[in-house]
């Protein structure tokens, strides 16, 4: 069985959502110059080569090199250490997440007959949708817009996978709504595993939404935090708009023109829901 990789996140700052993978028995140098393996320039206050993780397949260990404000994990500063699933990293004025690739295994449900049937059927349509996804990742970038809301296994999800995540939400308003928040997750290609995971657990229940597109991760989320907030006709009031959520999406979509379906397309290939018959659903132009 292959060893998991190690995910470091640089989770605030310019380069917030940079995702850096460290393979078994290697490691990673950070600092601020060309002599480190993952380089944040902007930081005036992280030395050249500030410091080191070395992952060995199922401990990370953490070394300080020498640097000019030291290296904090988890608040406390270090000289050296050993990170955790999890763990939080400070150097300059940065700060990073680092996470085992794939650590948390789905929970375990106990469920009535009743609801097992229905469970069955879940599982039966994910299967399908994963294929026809897979398919279409084959093709173009394939990304998802998830609602973080809907269940906490999604954000534990995305952080232990390659692929970029963020919050549409920006500035204060996304750190407070940080772990409820729509997401965009991706570019995610055919043989994704964070693609299985979320169709596999999610499809059904309502996580989120996917679409294809050639534009880059900046250019999509641009695109999506568009629509975040609409105003309503009769009073004018500015109102959340869950678009993506698919039981929202299915609803909507009917009552909009064919102006309004352009401007929500835009550069977008194609967006697909999960029906209410649990089939996946492309949304018409």
């Amino acid at each position: 069985m292959t060893e998991p990789r190690l995910i470091v996140e640089v989770r605030y700052g310019k380069l917030a959502g940079t995702k850096t993978v460290i393979d078994s028995g290697r490691g990673l140098r950070v600092g601020r110059t060309d002599l480190a393996d993952l380089v944040i320039a902007h930081d005036m206050q992280m030395s050249g080569t500030h410091f080191e993780l070395q992952w060995d397949g199922a401990r990370c260990a953490l070394r300080d090199l020498h640097s000019q404000s030291g290296t904090r994990l988890g608040g406390q500063a270090v000289e050296q250490g050993e990170v955790p699933h999890g763990g939080w990293i400070q150097a300059g004025e940065t700060d990073f997440m680092v996470y085992v690739e794939g650590k948390t295994n789905p929970p375990v449900d106990f469920l009535e007959e009743d609801e097992l049937a229905r469970e069955q059927a879940r599982v039966l349509a994910a299967e399908q949708a994963l294929f026809s996804l897979r398919s279409l990742a084959g093709d173009k970038p394939l990304y998802a817009v998830l609602d973080m809301a809907r269940d906490r296994r999604i954000l534990a999800l995305v952080r232990e996978h390659v692929e970029l995540h963020r919050s549409l939400y920006d500035g204060p308003q996304g750190e407070t709504f940080e772990d409820v928040a729509p997401y965009l997750v991706g570019p995610m290609r055919r043989d994704s595993a964070l693609l299985d995971r979320l169709v596999r657990e999610g499809f059904g229940k309502r996580w989120g939404i996917y679409c294809t597109s050639d534009e880059k991760f900046v250019e999509v989320r641009r695109h999506f935090r568009r629509f975040l907030m609409v105003e309503l006709d009769e009073t004018g009031e500015q109102v959340y708009f869950r678009f993506y959520d698919p039981g929202v999406a299915r609803v909507f979509w009917p009552t909009c023109n064919a102006a309004q379906r352009t401007e929500l397309y835009g550069t977008l290939g194609d967006i697909f829901v999960e029906g209410k018959d649990l089939s996946l659903l492309r949304l018409p132009r």
